[in-house]
């Protein structure tokens, strides 16, 4: 009996150091994987630490930032119905009409005529030509890192642009090409910020900007010294570093931030903001401690760190579609079979699309304004683009090949192929439709 029971436990005994010995060379593999990750990113010129994606400090008296907080809290201090006025004027004209404090357009037009209206909007002014702008970040904070003042630039953006389209309706251009110059201005307010989300409301605003430059030319152009301006801006903002440093920020602030806490608070983190709410509870506890065991939580941060080297080169890199990268890239293989990867990566494929979309729309907006230019001169528009003699107009969904254009009977039309990478005629894409699409900009607009 005593053998029995001694050559069990030493059965046992064998079996644990086997199990322990191959636990530990998992975990040394896996280790390894992470150093090689990290010495990609390295090898590849990515920022290292923290210290390289925030933004420097800047001086109060030459921080922009503090100017637009302080002309969104004078709008948030005049209320507007059931809202403030800011949160009333942000809204578009169809929210308005869908709100339960609705407002009609006549409405609309007497709160932006508003004294404080132009008060707020000249702090914008003010701010725009400022040398910095820094907003007030807990950037130790990580994934929990608050920006509460997205809203609020995204709002002062609309107010912007429909105060400069209310000026266009009653005949003061000079003042809607101010306000219009101004949004532009303003757009770049986030071009410092680290992170993904407040890049993506920039791009709106940039693209909102291209709107507004496109609806104010159906009235009348800018002079010669404001549309220069404008056309520099177009040019600076057609840049990706801001958005590919925003995913380098991304693994520094957020990433790297969850794989580095304490085992407790990672899986607390983790299951306040990616646990699956569609599914019980003990599936999710579950599926994320078998996540934390240490050889696969290791390799895990592998594959999300390589994932990221992928995604902000991607945005650095000639477009290609969608289903393409699914078939070629291998970190789409690395999300599918790591859960924190999968978690923790953002959706740079389509985000690529999103920005490429705005490349398009800024160099159609830098082509329509020489193009109406060159009809003031010489009384019609040219035949082909070259004559305008503008360089960088490669259509980004299909570099090196030039924008789409065409004489219409009334106008032009200046266009991208867009996602597809086929000429759909200059179709823009319909609300709620699935049929082809291009990226266009007609004039005149119908």
């Amino acid at each position: 009996m005593r053998k029995r029971t001694l050559k069990i436990v030493t059965c046992l005994g064998v079996i644990v150091v086997f199990l322990g010995i191959v636990y530990s060379i998992s975990v040394a593999l896996a280790a390894a994987k992470v150093r090689r990750a990290y010495a990609a990113l390295e090898k590849a010129g990515r920022p290292m630490h923290v210290e390289d994606v925030v933004p420097p400090a800047v001086p109060d008296t030459e921080n922009a930032a503090l100017l637009y907080e302080s002309a969104a809290l004078l709008l948030r201090s005049q209320p507007a119905g059931e809202k403030n006025l800011l949160g009333r004027l942000s809204l578009t004209q169809r929210a308005r009409a869908e709100s339960e404090d609705a407002i009609d357009p006549a409405e609309t037009r007497r709160l932006l005529g508003l004294e404080v209206v132009d008060q707020a909007l000249a702090m914008v002014k003010q701010g725009t030509s400022r040398a910095g702008c820094r907003f007030d970040r807990d950037y130790e904070a990580g994934s929990e890192m608050l920006m509460p003042n997205l809203l609020d630039i995204k709002a002062l953006s609309r107010i912007l642009r429909d105060k400069a389209l209310l000026a266009a309706e009653a005949g003061d251009s000079e003042q809607a090409w101010d306000l219009c110059e101004t949004q532009l201005r303003f757009a770049d307010a986030l071009r410092q910020e680290p992170v993904l989300v407040p890049q993506m409301v920039r791009l709106g605003m940039i693209g909102g900007s291209c709107a507004t430059i496109q609806e104010l030319c159906r009235a009348v152009l800018p002079d010669k010294g404001r549309q220069k301006r404008i056309e520099e801006l177009l040019i600076v903002y057609d840049d990706v570093t801001p958005l590919s440093r925003a995913v380098d920020g991304e693994r520094l602030l957020s990433g790297d931030w969850i794989f580095n806490l304490p085992r407790d608070e990672v899986y607390t983190v983790m299951y306040r903001y990616y646990a699956e709410s569609y599914v019980p509870e003990i599936f999710n506890r579950i599926k994320l401690w078998r996540a934390m065991f240490k050889p696969t939580f290791l390799a895990d941060h592998a594959a999300y760190l390589r994932v990221m080297l992928e995604s902000a080169q991607q945005f650095e890199r000639p477009y290609v579609r969608e289903e393409v990268i699914v078939e070629d890239m291998e970190f789409f293989t690395a999300q599918k079979h790591h859960w924190f990867t999968s978690a923790l990566t953002p959706a740079t494929v389509r985000l690529n699309e999103i920005y490429l979309g705005l490349v398009a729309d800024l160099r159609m907006t830098r082509a329509g304004l020489a193009l109406l230019r060159y009809r003031e001169t010489h009384g019609a528009f040219p035949d082909t683009l070259d004559a305008l003699g503008l360089e960088g107009l490669a259509d980004p969904f299909l570099e090196p090949s030039q924008l789409l254009y065409k004489k219409t009977p009334d106008g032009f039309v200046v266009y991208s192929v867009a996602e597809d990478q086929k000429d759909n005629d200059g179709v823009p894409r319909q609300p709620y439709s699935k049929a082809d699409y291009d990226i266009a900009w007609r004039f005149p607009n119908p």
